[in-house]
């Protein structure tokens, strides 16, 4: 005996189709750019990863922020708002930091864990190692906009790279 499906359930049906057809995408999209990564590297060597922190970084100070903020810790959750508004979502924890500040002329190095970062998951599904030429463009990008945003020029360097979240550290330079 057949029985009629309601409308809820073809909703819900159509729903989890559309979904399935993103995440096939996303994760085709993924093993692209993990490709062109691979690819990069090895026809460029070691000046992929300057060549694509560059990239991220240019970009970041080009794009047009919705206000600025000279406070380091306020000036993160603009750049969260700011990665936010260009779709990106790539949190991390501002209330984890640990900062290394010595002296007044002394750059300040703030330590952040970065969660959900669709770089890592790129990366893992490709398997391709973390700390590469994709996440310099992401690392380029986020001190882009820090220094938009703050008027301070800063580094992202990985402290550890994990399979559920990276450690980075922020260095922001006096000036």
């Amino acid at each position: 005996m057949n029985l009629p499906i309601s409308s809820a359930t073809n909703i819900n049906t159509s729903s989890q189709e559309r979904v399935k057809a993103l995440q096939q995408r996303t994760q085709g999209l993924m093993m692209f750019l993990g490709a062109l990564a691979d690819g990069l590297e090895m026809i460029s060597g070691n000046g992929a990863d300057a060549t694509c922190f560059a990239s991220g970084q240019t970009f970041g100070l080009m794009y047009p922020v919705n206000r600025t903020e000279r406070d380091f810790t306020a000036a993160l959750e603009v750049v969260r708002e700011e990665m936010q508004r260009m779709g990106i979502d790539w949190p991390f924890d501002s209330n984890y930091h640990r900062q290394n500040h010595n002296g007044a002329d002394a750059n300040r190095e703030i330590d952040l864990p970065f969660q959900n970062c669709i770089v890592r998951c790129t990366l893992f599904r490709y398997g391709f190692p973390q700390g590469k030429s994709l996440c310099q463009t992401k690392h380029g990008l986020f001190c882009g906009l820090f220094e938009r945003i703050s008027g301070k020029s800063a580094d992202l360097d990985i402290v550890h790279p994990g399979e559920n979240a990276c450690l980075l550290r922020l260095k922001i330079h006096k000036g």
